[in-house]
């Protein structure tokens, strides 16, 4: 079997306040006419989601390591801090996780909601327009599964 050959360029951006930065990769592979064609999704890049995490510091901390370990881009705040970062459009998250979104309500409409707790509050979660609900605890997998989800989403 014949290997394409791979040219990589090398990328470095950050987001708001230097909470973190990253390293884009982009690949692309050459192939000679006697190859095969390269699959259609081969140089589709997964892009990194925007995350505004309003929690605890602990907590928060934690789910920053998690996130960022696997490329996507958060801040961290308190809920107070956090709606004045939305209102003023200081940030602009793909997703909000959060242990309080009744602080989150007035944009029910249009963020998407990560709310995670021990005894989530149904009523308050069926607010919201986009939310989904994980339950303390819950594996790293359930974690970055879902914000991909919540990424995906579309407001209706």
């Amino acid at each position: 079997m014949i290997f394409p050959h791979l040219w990589g360029i090398v990328a470095e951006g950050g987001i708001a306040q230097n909470e973190s930065s990253e390293l884009d990769v982009y690949l692309m592979a050459l192939y000679s006419e006697s190859q095969a064609a390269p699959p259609p999704n081969l140089l589709r890049r997964q892009a990194s989601v925007r995350i505004l995490v309003a929690e605890d510091p602990f907590v928060g901390t934690f789910l920053r390591t998690v996130l960022q370990k696997h490329g996507h881009k958060v801040v961290t705040s308190d809920a107070v801090r956090a709606t004045e970062l939305l209102r003023e459009g200081a940030i602009a998250a793909d997703v909000v996780i959060t242990n309080q979104p009744d602080a989150f309500l007035e944009f029910a409409g249009t963020q998407p909601i990560l709310y995670i707790a021990a005894s989530p509050d149904a009523g308050l979660a069926s607010q919201f327009a986009i939310c989904r609900v994980l339950r303390k605890p819950f594996r790293n997998e359930e974690l970055l599964e879902t914000v991909e989800q919540l990424a995906g989403s579309v407001i209706p």
